[in-house]
């Protein structure tokens, strides 16, 4: 193999040597716009059923090539049990998008302390976590997955956290454009790949 940085990160990130990335930044001075097209908002207890729904998109989508990890994937009667009895806890803040009247995505953010992977350096002081977003596969490419993720960020800034963290498989190319796009620098690599369970 040539001595080609591009080809040797291009290889390196596509599953052969890093699997998992962890990435920060500081929230936003200026609050992000709105999207004209797109009616961003807070989920209410009328939209459980398509979160549910939105909670497997993204097991289901890391099952597919390249990424390979999806595990296994959870039913929709047990993602809509657990919002049914999870939309009203309030150290968590669920984003809907809508297009055209339709939900399409959604994000969850909440403090970073909720999360068990975060600790140590990966837990930086005052931290806001951009837990959770998906978009349906039939409406990726709308700008959803990023006013979604603007959502999270101004909420944080809103709140008075002083970043937001995030992490992503390596592998999923919507997560590893998304979110780097959105000002998320990695700071930590989880490097690893197996192919099957």
């Amino acid at each position: 193999m040539p001595d080609d940085a591009g080809l040797i990160d291009a290889w390196f990130r596509l599953g052969f040597g890093s699997q998992h990335a962890h990435a920060v930044r500081a929230v936003p001075h200026t609050p992000y716009g709105e999207h004209p097209e797109l009616l961003v908002r807070r989920a209410t207890r009328s939209d459980v059923a398509v979160l549910a729904e939105l909670e497997l998109v993204l097991p289901q989508h890391q099952g597919l090539s390249p990424v390979f990890s999806a595990g296994e994937v959870g039913t929709l009667e047990e993602a809509l049990a657990e919002w049914e009895e999870d939309i009203d806890d309030r150290s968590y803040t669920t984003f809907v998008a809508e297009y055209n009247g339709r939900v399409v995505g959604m994000s969850v953010g909440c403090s970073l302390e909720k999360s068990s992977a975060h600790s140590g350096l990966a837990r930086p002081d005052n931290a806001a976590f951009l837990s959770f977003a998906a978009v349906f596969p039939d409406a990726r490419g709308i700008g959803a997955g990023r006013a979604l993720g603007e959502a999270v960020l101004n909420w944080a800034a809103e709140v008075g956290y002083d970043c937001v963290v995030t992490d992503w498989r390596v592998t999923n190319l919507l997560s590893s454009r998304a979110w780097p796009s959105l000002g998320f620098v990695q700071t930590f690599h989880r490097l690893h790949r197996l192919l099957g369970h």
